[in-house]
Protein backbone atom coordinates (compact mmCIF):
# COMPACT_ATOMS: atom_id res chain seq x y z
CA UNK A 1 0.00 0.00 0.00
CA UNK A 2 1.39 3.23 -1.23
CA UNK A 3 2.22 6.04 2.20
CA UNK A 4 1.92 8.47 -0.38
CA UNK A 5 -0.51 11.08 0.91
CA UNK A 6 -2.38 14.58 -0.90
CA UNK A 7 -0.67 17.58 0.63
CA UNK A 8 -3.98 18.77 2.05
CA UNK A 9 -4.17 15.46 4.12
CA UNK A 10 -0.84 16.12 5.39
CA UNK A 11 -1.08 17.18 8.67
CA UNK A 12 2.46 18.91 8.51
CA UNK A 13 1.67 20.74 5.27
CA UNK A 14 -1.67 22.12 6.75
CA UNK A 15 0.41 23.86 9.38
CA UNK A 16 2.81 25.48 7.60
CA UNK A 17 0.51 26.73 5.02
CA UNK A 18 -2.19 27.92 7.88
CA UNK A 19 0.73 29.59 9.81
CA UNK A 20 2.34 31.02 6.81
CA UNK A 21 -1.23 32.49 5.54
CA UNK A 22 -1.36 33.84 9.01
CA UNK A 23 1.88 35.47 9.22
CA UNK A 24 1.21 37.04 5.73
CA UNK A 25 -2.05 38.59 7.30
CA UNK A 26 -0.50 39.78 10.41
CA UNK A 27 2.39 41.34 8.93
CA UNK A 28 0.71 44.12 6.63
CA UNK A 29 -0.69 45.54 9.83
CA UNK A 30 2.67 46.48 10.78
CA UNK A 31 3.29 48.81 7.38
CA UNK A 32 3.34 52.29 7.91
CA UNK A 33 -0.44 54.47 7.90
CA UNK A 34 1.68 57.20 5.88
CA UNK A 35 3.14 54.86 3.11
CA UNK A 36 0.30 52.10 2.51
CA UNK A 37 -2.71 54.08 3.56
CA UNK A 38 -6.25 51.70 4.30
CA UNK A 39 -7.14 51.25 0.47
CA UNK A 40 -3.42 49.71 -0.50
CA UNK A 41 -3.51 47.57 2.89
CA UNK A 42 -7.07 45.89 2.01
CA UNK A 43 -5.33 45.50 -1.49
CA UNK A 44 -2.49 43.86 0.17
CA UNK A 45 -4.53 41.16 1.84
CA UNK A 46 -6.61 40.37 -0.46
CA UNK A 47 -3.91 39.39 -3.09
CA UNK A 48 -2.62 37.19 0.19
CA UNK A 49 -6.40 35.57 0.81
CA UNK A 50 -6.82 35.24 -3.36
CA UNK A 51 -3.41 33.70 -4.07
CA UNK A 52 -3.65 30.69 -0.77
CA UNK A 53 -7.03 30.41 -2.47
CA UNK A 54 -6.03 29.53 -5.58
CA UNK A 55 -3.58 27.03 -4.14
CA UNK A 56 -5.58 25.29 -1.57
CA UNK A 57 -6.65 22.10 -4.04
CA UNK A 58 -2.80 22.14 -5.29
CA UNK A 59 -0.87 19.06 -5.34
CA UNK A 60 2.25 19.12 -7.11
CA UNK A 61 5.80 19.48 -5.07
CA UNK A 62 7.40 21.15 -6.86
CA UNK A 63 4.89 24.35 -7.46
CA UNK A 64 4.07 23.77 -3.63
CA UNK A 65 7.53 24.40 -2.89
CA UNK A 66 7.86 27.45 -4.98
CA UNK A 67 4.65 28.85 -3.38
CA UNK A 68 6.03 28.58 0.27
CA UNK A 69 9.03 30.15 -1.04
CA UNK A 70 7.85 32.92 -2.25
CA UNK A 71 5.31 33.37 0.45
CA UNK A 72 8.06 33.65 2.96
CA UNK A 73 10.30 35.95 0.43
CA UNK A 74 7.26 38.09 0.50
CA UNK A 75 6.87 37.76 4.25
CA UNK A 76 10.29 39.02 4.89
CA UNK A 77 9.88 41.95 2.36
CA UNK A 78 6.67 42.91 4.52
CA UNK A 79 8.37 42.96 7.84
CA UNK A 80 11.60 44.55 6.71
CA UNK A 81 9.21 47.58 5.42
CA UNK A 82 6.54 47.68 8.82
CA UNK A 83 9.72 46.85 10.98
CA UNK A 84 12.43 49.30 9.33
CA UNK A 85 15.12 47.76 8.49
CA UNK A 86 17.75 49.31 6.86
CA UNK A 87 16.17 52.34 6.17
CA UNK A 88 13.71 50.04 4.32
CA UNK A 89 9.87 52.20 5.60
CA UNK A 90 11.33 54.98 3.00
CA UNK A 91 10.07 54.31 -0.24
CA UNK A 92 13.64 55.10 -2.04
CA UNK A 93 14.34 52.45 -4.64
CA UNK A 94 15.38 49.71 -3.84
CA UNK A 95 13.65 49.65 -0.40
CA UNK A 96 11.13 47.01 0.76
CA UNK A 97 8.21 49.44 0.90
CA UNK A 98 9.35 50.62 -2.88
CA UNK A 99 9.51 46.73 -4.08
CA UNK A 100 6.28 45.73 -2.82
CA UNK A 101 4.29 49.60 -3.91
CA UNK A 102 5.40 48.57 -6.94
CA UNK A 103 3.70 44.87 -7.34
CA UNK A 104 1.00 46.14 -6.28
CA UNK A 105 0.69 48.66 -8.51
CA UNK A 106 1.13 46.09 -11.18
CA UNK A 107 -0.81 43.44 -10.12
CA UNK A 108 -4.26 42.99 -11.77
CA UNK A 109 -7.43 44.27 -10.14
CA UNK A 110 -9.38 41.56 -9.55
CA UNK A 111 -6.93 39.74 -7.21
CA UNK A 112 -7.35 43.03 -5.15
CA UNK A 113 -10.33 42.81 -4.93
CA UNK A 114 -12.03 40.72 -1.94
CA UNK A 115 -12.47 36.55 -2.70
CA UNK A 116 -15.97 35.86 -3.29
CA UNK A 117 -17.32 33.72 -0.75
CA UNK A 118 -17.84 29.80 -1.59
CA UNK A 119 -21.19 28.76 -1.37
CA UNK A 120 -21.97 26.25 0.75
CA UNK A 121 -24.02 23.19 0.31
CA UNK A 122 -27.44 22.94 1.49
CA UNK A 123 -27.39 20.33 4.01
CA UNK A 124 -23.95 21.33 6.15
CA UNK A 125 -25.58 25.33 6.01
CA UNK A 126 -28.60 23.71 7.48
CA UNK A 127 -26.43 22.33 9.87
CA UNK A 128 -24.69 25.67 10.58
CA UNK A 129 -27.51 27.57 11.13
CA UNK A 130 -28.80 24.82 13.95
CA UNK A 131 -25.47 24.92 15.53
CA UNK A 132 -25.73 28.94 15.36
CA UNK A 133 -29.10 29.33 16.12
CA UNK A 134 -29.39 31.66 19.09
CA UNK A 135 -31.33 31.38 21.73
CA UNK A 136 -34.35 34.34 22.64
CA UNK A 137 -33.98 36.24 25.45
CA UNK A 138 -35.64 35.51 28.44
CA UNK A 139 -36.55 38.47 29.67
CA UNK A 140 -37.18 39.93 26.33
CA UNK A 141 -41.28 40.82 25.49
CA UNK A 142 -43.07 39.47 22.55
CA UNK A 143 -45.58 40.75 20.65
CA UNK A 144 -47.26 37.26 20.83
CA UNK A 145 -46.72 36.26 24.24
CA UNK A 146 -48.56 32.97 25.52
CA UNK A 147 -51.59 33.95 27.58
CA UNK A 148 -51.92 32.44 30.74
CA UNK A 149 -53.67 29.41 31.81
CA UNK A 150 -56.30 31.59 34.23
CA UNK A 151 -56.99 34.25 31.64
CA UNK A 152 -59.25 32.25 29.64
CA UNK A 153 -61.98 32.31 27.85
CA UNK A 154 -60.19 33.19 24.53
CA UNK A 155 -61.65 34.63 21.88
CA UNK A 156 -62.20 32.15 19.01
CA UNK A 157 -59.75 33.58 16.69
CA UNK A 158 -56.98 32.45 19.33
CA UNK A 159 -58.52 29.30 19.62
CA UNK A 160 -56.29 26.73 17.58
CA UNK A 161 -58.98 25.19 15.17
CA UNK A 162 -61.36 27.71 15.76
CA UNK A 163 -64.09 25.29 17.91
CA UNK A 164 -63.97 25.77 21.48
CA UNK A 165 -63.15 23.16 24.11
CA UNK A 166 -63.79 23.48 27.52
CA UNK A 167 -61.49 22.24 29.47
CA UNK A 168 -61.95 18.94 31.79
CA UNK A 169 -60.81 19.65 36.08
CA UNK A 170 -59.82 16.75 37.44
CA UNK A 171 -57.98 15.71 40.69
CA UNK A 172 -54.41 13.39 40.05
CA UNK A 173 -53.15 12.48 43.38
CA UNK A 174 -54.24 15.55 45.08
CA UNK A 175 -53.00 18.04 42.41
CA UNK A 176 -55.63 20.06 40.83
CA UNK A 177 -55.32 19.73 36.67
CA UNK A 178 -57.20 21.33 34.38
CA UNK A 179 -57.01 19.36 30.95
CA UNK A 180 -56.94 21.26 28.33
CA UNK A 181 -56.31 18.55 25.26
CA UNK A 182 -55.21 14.83 25.19
CA UNK A 183 -52.56 13.36 25.14
CA UNK A 184 -51.42 14.63 28.44
CA UNK A 185 -48.16 16.20 28.00
CA UNK A 186 -44.90 14.37 29.66
CA UNK A 187 -43.72 17.42 31.71
CA UNK A 188 -47.00 17.91 33.00
CA UNK A 189 -47.07 14.10 34.51
CA UNK A 190 -43.42 14.19 35.73
CA UNK A 191 -44.77 17.52 37.73
CA UNK A 192 -47.58 15.12 39.09
CA UNK A 193 -45.23 12.40 39.87
CA UNK A 194 -43.03 14.79 41.94
CA UNK A 195 -45.42 16.56 44.22
CA UNK A 196 -46.81 13.35 44.73
CA UNK A 197 -43.53 11.85 46.18
CA UNK A 198 -42.93 15.09 48.03
CA UNK A 199 -46.42 15.01 49.70
CA UNK A 200 -46.11 10.95 50.81
CA UNK A 201 -42.41 11.91 51.96
CA UNK A 202 -43.78 14.19 54.42
CA UNK A 203 -46.72 12.35 55.32
CA UNK A 204 -43.85 9.43 56.17
CA UNK A 205 -41.91 11.83 58.32
CA UNK A 206 -44.91 12.87 60.09
CA UNK A 207 -45.39 9.23 60.94
CA UNK A 208 -41.62 8.56 61.65
CA UNK A 209 -41.80 11.94 64.13
CA UNK A 210 -44.94 10.81 66.24
CA UNK A 211 -43.36 7.25 66.36
CA UNK A 212 -40.24 8.89 67.69
CA UNK A 213 -42.34 11.23 69.96
CA UNK A 214 -43.11 7.71 72.23
CA UNK A 215 -39.57 7.12 72.99
CA UNK A 216 -39.11 11.05 73.57
CA UNK A 217 -41.33 10.49 76.57
CA UNK A 218 -39.69 8.09 78.22
CA UNK A 219 -36.53 9.64 77.95
CA UNK A 220 -37.76 12.85 79.85
CA UNK A 221 -39.51 9.86 82.50
CA UNK A 222 -35.83 8.88 82.92
CA UNK A 223 -34.65 12.15 83.03
CA UNK A 224 -37.31 13.31 85.68
CA UNK A 225 -36.07 10.03 87.90
CA UNK A 226 -32.17 10.78 87.52
CA UNK A 227 -32.98 14.28 88.59
CA UNK A 228 -35.01 13.04 91.60
CA UNK A 229 -32.16 10.66 92.74
CA UNK A 230 -28.57 13.21 91.85
CA UNK A 231 -30.18 16.52 92.02
CA UNK A 232 -28.88 16.96 88.49
CA UNK A 233 -30.75 17.18 85.13
CA UNK A 234 -29.12 15.12 82.52
CA UNK A 235 -28.31 18.11 79.61
CA UNK A 236 -27.71 20.58 82.38
CA UNK A 237 -23.91 20.05 82.28
CA UNK A 238 -21.66 22.06 79.53
CA UNK A 239 -22.02 20.32 75.87
CA UNK A 240 -25.49 19.22 77.33
CA UNK A 241 -28.85 19.38 75.78
CA UNK A 242 -29.63 22.98 77.45
CA UNK A 243 -31.26 23.68 81.14
CA UNK A 244 -35.14 23.54 80.64
CA UNK A 245 -34.66 21.44 77.31
CA UNK A 246 -36.72 18.47 76.92
CA UNK A 247 -36.68 15.08 74.49
CA UNK A 248 -40.20 15.87 73.02
CA UNK A 249 -39.57 19.70 72.74
CA UNK A 250 -37.27 19.28 69.16
CA UNK A 251 -39.33 16.11 67.76
CA UNK A 252 -42.64 18.27 68.20
CA UNK A 253 -41.15 21.49 66.62
CA UNK A 254 -39.95 19.31 63.76
CA UNK A 255 -43.49 17.46 63.32
CA UNK A 256 -45.44 21.26 63.87
CA UNK A 257 -43.11 22.38 60.89
CA UNK A 258 -43.99 19.39 58.68
CA UNK A 259 -47.29 19.91 59.26
CA UNK A 260 -47.29 23.72 58.60
CA UNK A 261 -45.96 22.50 55.20
CA UNK A 262 -48.34 19.91 54.45
CA UNK A 263 -51.16 22.27 55.30
CA UNK A 264 -50.02 25.19 53.07
CA UNK A 265 -49.38 23.18 50.30
CA UNK A 266 -53.35 21.92 50.56
CA UNK A 267 -54.42 25.53 51.32
CA UNK A 268 -52.03 26.45 47.97
CA UNK A 269 -54.18 23.60 45.94
CA UNK A 270 -57.37 24.45 47.25
CA UNK A 271 -56.78 28.09 45.58
CA UNK A 272 -55.18 27.13 42.46
CA UNK A 273 -58.36 24.42 42.27
CA UNK A 274 -60.86 27.31 42.60
CA UNK A 275 -59.03 29.66 40.13
CA UNK A 276 -59.50 26.27 37.81
CA UNK A 277 -62.95 25.63 38.49
CA UNK A 278 -63.76 29.18 37.39
CA UNK A 279 -62.06 28.63 34.29
CA UNK A 280 -63.89 26.03 33.62
CA UNK A 281 -67.13 27.43 34.64
CA UNK A 282 -66.42 30.83 32.22
CA UNK A 283 -65.60 28.68 29.46
CA UNK A 284 -68.66 26.24 30.09
CA UNK A 285 -70.86 29.45 30.02
CA UNK A 286 -69.50 31.26 27.07
CA UNK A 287 -69.49 27.68 25.53
CA UNK A 288 -73.03 27.61 25.37
CA UNK A 289 -73.46 31.37 24.32
CA UNK A 290 -71.42 30.66 21.59
CA UNK A 291 -73.77 27.46 20.54
CA UNK A 292 -77.00 29.65 21.12
CA UNK A 293 -75.56 32.16 18.76
CA UNK A 294 -74.74 29.23 16.47
CA UNK A 295 -78.41 28.27 16.37
CA UNK A 296 -79.68 31.05 16.00
CA UNK A 297 -77.59 32.16 13.16
CA UNK A 298 -78.13 29.13 11.34
CA UNK A 299 -82.06 29.09 12.11
CA UNK A 300 -82.02 32.45 10.28
CA UNK A 301 -79.57 31.38 7.60
CA UNK A 302 -82.11 29.08 6.68
CA UNK A 303 -85.47 31.20 7.08
CA UNK A 304 -83.23 33.54 3.95
CA UNK A 305 -83.18 30.55 2.25
CA UNK A 306 -86.70 29.39 1.93
CA UNK A 307 -87.70 33.43 1.84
Amino acid sequence: MSTHRLPRNSTPHRIAAVALYRALLLSTRALAPDIFPPPQRTSLQNIIRNRFKQARHEQSPRYLRLCFEAGYEALDRLDAAGAGVAGDTGVKEGGSAAYILDLLARAPEKVKRAPPITALDPSLLKDLKLHLRTRPNATATTEAEKPSLFDRPLPLAQLKGGKRRVPVLYNAQGVPVLRLSKPQPAALSGYINHRAEVKQKRHDTRHRLTEELEGARWEDGWDGIVERETGVREGDEEGGRGKGSRWTQEISSAREEVGRKLSEDAERRRVIGQKMQGVVDRETALAGQEARDEAQRALWEASMGNA
